[in-house]
């Protein structure tokens, strides 16, 4: 079996996963907005307090934010501040520098996940409490781990799977206007469907030849 064969978004660990996340959020996000207004409710019209809400609001946020981060990671759409879209039009460079900017995302998440670990592991030894409630703490702060290693669960993913891209048809990403391909890397990925820089020159003189004919 190639690896192009291969396709881990097909298997049932995959949808699992992504259900397991989801209803997830939903639930959090379901669960800490419903403690909210049942706090306000009992403040402002019941004049009473809902003891320790901010404790409870604090174990579904924790799992909402990072199960949320998890899911951005799936979908591949954290905001970037990337400005190699304007200043490099040539697919195959643009690509592997976003390459070397995954592998450097995943290097940090790592490294991340270390720290996570060494903090999740004196979590159930040592058991801290909330002072109100008494709730492990441990339940919340655990959501930094495992989505910590979501997160880069689904980034390696995506990292193989452009790389393979990259390697096989000379580019991954969805092209922009103005991409193109040199004449050099056409040759070595004919299937590349990227238009040449001169053909986009032509294209291009051509469009302001014909609104200038216009006009």
């Amino acid at each position: 079996m190639t690896i192009s064969q291969i396709n881990i978004t097909k298997t049932r660990f995959w949808k699992l996963l992504l259900v397991l996340v989801k209803y997830t959020m939903i639930l959090c996000g379901v669960a800490s907005t419903g403690c909210i207004i049942y706090s306000v409710v009992l403040r402002y019209i019941f004049k009473s307090n809902f003891y320790g809400s901010d404790e409870v609001i604090l174990l579904f946020a924790f799992w909402l934010y990072f199960m949320g981060a998890v899911y951005g990671s799936y979908e591949n759409s954290h905001i970037k501040a990337d400005l190699m879209n304007v200043y490099i039009k040539n697919i195959r460079i643009k690509d592997f520098i976003n390459l070397i900017a995954q592998v450097t995302t995943i290097v940090v998440n790592l490294i991340l996940i270390t720290w996570a670990w060494d903090y999740f592991m004196w979590g159930l030894k040592r058991m801290p409490l909330s002072t109100g409630l008494k709730i492990p703490l441990v339940i919340p702060q655990s959501a930094i781990f495992f989505g910590l290693l979501l997160m880069a669960f689904y980034h390696i993913v995506h990292l193989i799977r452009n790389i393979y891209n990259y390697i096989n048809w000379g580019y991954y990403s969805v092209p922009q206007y103005g991409d193109y391909i040199t004449a050099v890397t056409k040759s070595k990925f004919p299937q590349a469907a990227i238009p040449l820089k001169e053909e986009i020159k032509a294209m291009n003189n051509t469009k302001e030849n014909g609104e200038g004919g216009e006009g």
